[in-house]
């Protein structure tokens, strides 16, 4: 079944030269502020002539203009669709538009220039020739909805011309409607109304109250000049009718009680309403008669307003069901980590700015993950680790201990870092620069990595910004290495450093032993190790006596020697339950200016995920 497969931009608001893939079904656009979701969407409506969009007007800020001094809006832009899949009878359809046996393709074509009433000549063809003829039914067979972020679901469902109640029972009687006006008889709805209205007039009140109202007009301008006037429900046309009903709510499903117990919207919830609102728009698309088009796109941007996680969860679940089973292509955009972490992954399509300044789109079905990888993924992401795809950079770690002192020691790092430097600093902190720090709880980089960088060789793509990885050099357990006397590694993710450092944005870094010995093992960081470690044993045995004895002595000092270092710091690790070690760490590191040198692994990293080169 036919599907929007690509959009091409150029010139077009933020966009220079950008394209983006889609795949039947649903898609979810995911990525930090300002990198284009919005824009892509208003493309696809611009282009579609979606209803909102096809209204509104071309103005000097829809071309695109360069972040330059003395920069000039482009002289035009150009949106370039492709479709895909065509069954047989859309090939013949569409035969105008087709390019090869398989697709079809719509460009609009705008220049930069107004004309006497401040309009943009819009010029729109099918197919690969500008010069052909426009068949607008075809276009009139392509039904693309937009629900936009800040929805006002209320005002949508309202009685009015423009209710989206009103549009979908017109949509669903249109034959009805057709046969009635072609055959001179009314719709069955009509005779009802009509009959209504007049057992109506019939009511005391509405004939006395008519009867006055005819009565004061006469004396207020004569039987020559006066008019009449009739007191009804409604005007008898059907789409008049069908303007004058509203939605009202209970709140339980199929409650089965009386019709004077559900109540007006204005007093229900903002999320309910919105839920209302869609289920009103998918009810128009997936009717009998929304099946009939050749194409259906529903844009929703940030369908989880107003929503509580669950409900987000349940209704992004559902539109993707919907779209498989019914052939709509749904086209998402969201900042939610709850919805990025509950889909699939061959859903979602991330944007970013890349080290070039422009807007790249990737989707994650192309970054060349395995059937077990994109498996692992999907049920590792959660609410907190699908931050990920909304990060400026991301530092991937094995555990609980790191996750918890890293945002800490990044701070120090990146302080040093601009004391050293005049120009071109950094923010101080990873949340200021953007950087999310994910805990893989293992060693699982192989998995998440190759969303970064090609780990294979065969030119997949790839996340366009900063990911690195801290993972522990791991040698045999009795080892007790140095700098001087470093041993041997024994993790299996270690094979990727070499594989990492090939690509333009991943690195992956490790240390000696473990995350807590090189701690240990920088300078005089015992000097506050140890207090930490004190704090939290439980016990006044040879143990606290032993590290009472270490906590006198002062480790900064150059002629500790460090195999004595060496030694406390194998045993101390064998000690610490690491999280509850490393949170009381980290409480102490915020809450004091004592000095704690970073080991340099770590300081690579953190500079690396910052965007330092």
């Amino acid at each position: 079944m036919m599907y929007l497969s690509k959009i091409k931009i150029q010139g077009f608001k933020g966009f220079s030269d950008f394209q983006i893939r889609f795949k039947s079904g649903l898609n979810v656009l995911i990525g930090e502020n300002a990198v284009g979701k919005s824009g892509i969407i208003d493309a696809i409506r611009l282009l579609l002539l979606e209803d909102e969009f096809g209204r509104s007007g071309i103005d000097e800020a829809h071309f695109y203009k360069p972040f330059k001094i003395d920069a000039k809006s482009n002289e035009s832009f150009r949106i370039r669709a492709v479709f895909s899949d065509l069954n047989e009878e859309e090939r013949v359809a569409f035969l105008p538009w087709t390019e090869d046996a398989n697709t079809a393709s719509l460009t609009l074509h705008v220049d930069n220039k107004e004309n006497r009433r401040g309009k943009y000549k819009r010029i729109l063809w099918g197919g690969a020739s500008r010069n052909s003829i426009f068949e607008w039914e075809l276009l009139d067979t392509i039904n693309c909805i937009y629900l936009p972020p800040l929805r006002d679901a209320e005002a949508k469902l309202r009685e009015g011309k423009g209710s989206r109640l009103a549009r979908l029972l017109k949509n669903l009687n249109r034959q009805e409607i057709k046969t009635a006006k072609e055959s001179g008889v009314p719709h069955e709805l009509e005779n009802k109304v009509n009959t209504f209205n007049k057992e109506l007039t019939k009511e005391d009140a509405i004939a006395n109250a008519q009867e006055l109202i005819t009565s004061r007009l006469k004396e207020a301008l004569g039987s020559v000049f006066g008019q009449d006037a009739l007191i009804q429900f409604s005007e008898i046309g059907f789409n008049r009718i069908v303007e004058s009903l509203r939605i009202l709510f209970y709140p339980e499903l199929n409650s089965g009680i009386d019709q004077e117990f559900f109540r007006d919207l204005g007093q229900n919830s903002l999320g309910y309403n919105n839920i209302i609102y869609m289920a009103t728009v998918l009810a128009e698309l997936t009717s009998e008669e929304g099946q009939k088009d050749n194409l259906r796109i529903l844009l929703i941007e940030e369908p989880e307003a107003h929503l509580h996680p669950q409900l987000q969860i349940r209704f992004l679940k559902f539109l993707e069901e919907k779209a498989k089973q019914t052939g709509i292509q749904v086209i998402v955009t969201t900042h939610s980590p709850v919805l990025a972490s509950s889909v699939s992954l061959d859903s979602l399509v991330h944007l970013a700015i890349d080290s070039s300044r422009n807007i790249k789109a990737t989707a994650l079905a192309d970054c060349g993950l395995s059937n077990g990888s994109k498996d692992f993924i999907s049920r590792w992401l959660d609410v907190t680790k699908s931050t990920l795809l909304f990060a400026k950079g991301v530092i991937l770690v094995e555990g609980i201990a790191e996750a918890l002192l890293l945002p800490e020691l990044a701070k120090r790092v990146l302080l040093d870092d601009n004391a050293s430097k005049k120009d071109n600093t950094l923010p101080v902190t990873l949340a200021e620069c953007g950087v999310s720090v994910i805990n893989l709880n293992g060693i699982y980089f192989k998995h998440f990595m190759q969303l970064f960088c090609d780990l294979t060789d065969a030119s997949f793509d790839s996340l366009p910004f900063r990911c690195a990885g801290l993972t522990d050099n791991d040698p045999e357990k009795t080892e007790k290495p140095t700098k001087d006397n470093p041993a041997d590694g024994k993790n299996s993710a270690l094979e990727l450093i070499d594989k990492a450092e090939k690509s333009p944005n991943c690195r992956l870094y490790t240390n000696l032993k473990t995350f807590e010995y090189d701690l240990a093992m920088e300078s005089g960081n015992l000097n506050t190790m140890i207090p930490v470690f004190l704090k939290i044993l439980d016990t006044d045995g040879d143990i606290r006596k032993e590290y009472e004895g270490h906590d006198k002595i002062d480790w900064s000092k150059s002629n500790i020697k460090t195999d004595v270092k060496k030694e406390v710091a194998f045993d101390l690790l064998g000690r610490i339950g690491k999280g509850e070690f490393a949170q009381q760490l980290a409480m102490k590191l915020s809450s004091s200016s004592e000095q704690f040198d970073v080991p340099e692994y770590i300081m690579q990293a953190v500079l690396w995920a910052c965007g330092r080169k």
